[in-house]
């Protein structure tokens, strides 16, 4: 499956769209688009890929997108566990999603010295920003007035989110900042489609040949290629990416490290360390201590 660029389909004079889905399985395809994403999903137990991060979520999952930051859901278990039970529960799985440009209300209008805060927030949603807390519960109930509502209640309440996404305390950026910046079609097109094909393979072993076929590219012309659009190498961005869903696994503190090393990619500990460490400054072993830590005082 290519991701894919998809253009939310806008009403006739609808400044932004809302829109609820009713689901079985979540299973959402990896696409980008260049409107702004809010998205609440209820569902038991998934997965969320936005940009390099991957990480998984129970009950429910709220995210801001900005433009272009490539993005699925998925209903299958993390790394190395067994695929979730398919829910049927009455239809009481289902996503509501609100799609908007930045000049929905008029090409200024988030300029003005008043939207100070919510240009912001709209600046942070470039890398992705994930709820909380209380202003998830919030936003979330909002979303569902969204759909209630029409006409003015409407805008009423897409600003009060907005303006609550400024002051949030609980947010959390999920990617690496212009991940997408400054590419045109035909590299956003293709840059997709070398994307996909890390988060799908990015636990093994990747073979320069295999990944520049895909963007049907010479083996040399691919690495320049590559690293002007990313900054980064083949090998450092599939450490990034490795390391990240490393952070996801220790978090969940389910298997060793040396377990989570093999997991996620990595052939021996001692490279997952110096790895781990060139990424996040510290390593596996600190970063899992650091979240204990932060799960005990928060547990007070």
């Amino acid at each position: 499956m290519k991701p894919i660029y998809a253009k939310p389909p806008w009403g006739s004079r609808a400044a932004f769209q809302v829109r609820k889905d009713y689901f079985d399985v979540l299973d959402t395809k990896w696409h980008y688009h260049s409107e702004y994403e809010l998205a609440f999903i209820r569902y038991p137990y998934g997965k969320r890929i936005a940009g390099k991060s991957i990480c998984t979520f129970e009950n429910s999952d709220l995210v801001f997108y900005g433009p272009n930051i490539p993005h699925a859901w998925s209903h299958e278990q993390f790394l190395g566990k067994s695929e979730v039970q398919k829910h049927n529960a009455g239809l009481s799985n289902y996503a509501i999603v609100v799609h908007f440009s930045e000049s929905c209300f008029g090409e200024s209008f988030f300029s003005i010295p008043e939207m100070n805060a919510i240009q912001a927030v709209l600046t942070k949603s470039s890398r992705g920003l994930v709820v909380q807390g209380t202003s998830k519960a919030k936003i979330a109930d909002w979303m569902e007035q969204m759909v209630a509502n029409t006409g003015s209640k409407r805008v009423v309440l897409l600003l009060q989110i907005l303006e609550e996404l400024a002051v949030a305390k609980e947010l959390s950026l999920l990617s690496s900042a212009g991940y997408w910046d400054n590419l045109n079609d035909h590299d956003a097109i293709r840059m997709s489609s070398i994307y996909e094909y890390l988060i799908r393979n990015f636990t093994k072993d990747i073979a320069l040949d295999e990944i520049a076929e895909q963007a049907h590219m010479s083996p040399s012309a691919f690495c320049r290629y590559f690293k002007a659009r990313t900054k980064r190498t083949l090998k450092e961005f599939v450490n990034e990416l490795r390391v990240n869903c490393a952070c996801q696994l220790l978090e969940e503190n389910r298997n060793s490290i040396t377990q989570i090393c093999f997991e996620v990619g990595f052939n021996n500990i001692s490279n997952f360390n110096r790895r781990f460490k060139e990424v996040r400054g510290i390593t596996p072993q600190q970063y899992r201590i650091n979240i204990i830590g932060i799960h005990n005082k928060n547990s007070v």
